[in-house]
């Protein structure tokens, strides 16, 4: 658990972020809107610049629909305002998580007043944009992403991915400097005490986009199939009137619609079990939040969370041939005391986690800034 009452001298970096996914509205947005909260206390300034951190009457010029789904939106900021941003802070380093407009709008910036640049790897943009994309769009719009990568990527003093898988993809997008850092979490997860575990297996969770890389399909499928069960089903997405549907229908299902990460709290907090059967996922920073929140977590082996040894210990993978109603149902099978144990796992692992990925963060920026600066 991190601190927020400890005293300490403060690192004297000055740090901006510069982001096209929402705060906290998906897992890159999450995952550097937790980093953010976590380094202010740790370092002279921290900030990030994405859409929603700021009044949308001055933070971007237009949206647009993101291709292949209409409840995702494209935002291009005010180029002057970033540039006052920048101007004003004078930042040791500027982070790019994302390839879009604000990135791009970061990295000239950045390249023309010679600021390091940390760029971020988190979204498998081919298999992505194979499922949402036609033919002709998804030649350019892949061809788009590798060009843009690739120019972050080569330009950068660090590129940073939070799996060896998404390392791996990096390098084949032309990184050569790389480092694996882990996925923090946000203080409400981890400082807030968790409510008693159940000894039952009574509700199971899903809380994330409602897509089919998500596989929410499966369950859909799975809650058809164990109607004793009780469904959680949080978020918003292009599957979200077949989810609408499916709860009409089936009286163990409850739509809680979109919700705010709070509410993504609470939704775990009143589940046994958070589902994470997802087709593409880099790491899993819900899965990774349940953890942290004493739950027992149940994921499919595409999920970059099982790339981590001490995090695979806490969680259950769903099996090669295996549906999730079944998997669900050999965990419930399980005796009490072995789900006891795994859910006290998963919430040291995840604190300890926690504890090291914000080290590694720090300890990589100092350096950079380190390396900017010597003779």
């Amino acid at each position: 658990m991190i601190s927020r009452s400890r005293s300490f001298n403060k690192h004297p970096l000055k740090i901006l972020f510069l982001s096209d996914a929402i705060a906290g509205r998906n897992g890159v947005g999450a995952y550097y809107a937790d980093l953010v909260e976590h380094l202010t206390v740790h370092v002279e300034h921290a900030e990030l610049v994405s859409p929603g951190t700021e009044g949308d009457s001055c933070a971007h010029e237009v949206t647009l629909p993101m291709p292949g789904d209409a409840t995702q939106r494209l935002y291009l900021p005010r180029v002057t305002n970033i540039w006052q941003k920048v101007n004003d802070l004078a930042p040791d380093l500027i982070v790019l998580p994302t390839p879009g407009p604000y990135g791009v709008t970061g990295f000239v910036i950045a390249r023309y007043l010679n600021i390091p640049i940390c760029s971020g790897y988190h979204t498998e943009i081919d298999q992505l944009s194979r499922m949402y994309w036609n033919s002709v769009f998804s030649i350019f719009g892949r061809l788009y992403m590798k060009s843009v990568n690739r120019l972050f990527f080569c330009s950068s003093a660090m590129v940073v991915g939070n799996s060896e898988k998404m390392i791996h993809a990096a390098r084949n997008h032309g990184a050569y400097r790389v480092k694996t850092i882990g996925t923090p979490i946000a203080g409400t997860f981890t400082d807030d005490p968790p409510p008693p575990v159940s000894t039952g297996l009574s509700t199971v969770c899903y809380a994330g986009r409602l897509a089919p890389e998500k596989n929410i399909q499966e369950v859909l499928e799975a809650a058809r199939a164990l109607p004793e069960t009780r469904f959680l089903i949080a978020g918003d997405g292009p599957l979200r009137d077949l989810v609408i549907e499916t709860a009409c229908s089936c009286p163990n299902v409850e739509y809680m619609g979109w919700v705010s990460r709070p509410g993504v709290k609470q939704a775990i907090d009143a589940s046994d079990m958070l589902l994470l059967p997802s087709r593409v996922e880099s790491f899993g920073t819900i899965a990774l939040e349940a953890m942290a929140r004493r739950r027992l977590v149940l994921v499919s082996d595409n999920c970059g969370i099982l790339n981590w040894p001490d995090l695979a210990e806490g969680v259950y993978a769903i099996g090669v041939e295996e549906s999730l109603a079944e998997a669900v149902k050999r965990i419930s099978d399980k005796p009490v005391c072995q789900r006891l144990e795994r859910s006290e796992i998963a919430r040291r692992t995840a604190l300890e986690f926690n504890r090291k990925t914000l080290s590694q963060w720090i300890d990589l920026f100092c350096s950079l800034k380190e390396k900017r600066f010597s003779p």
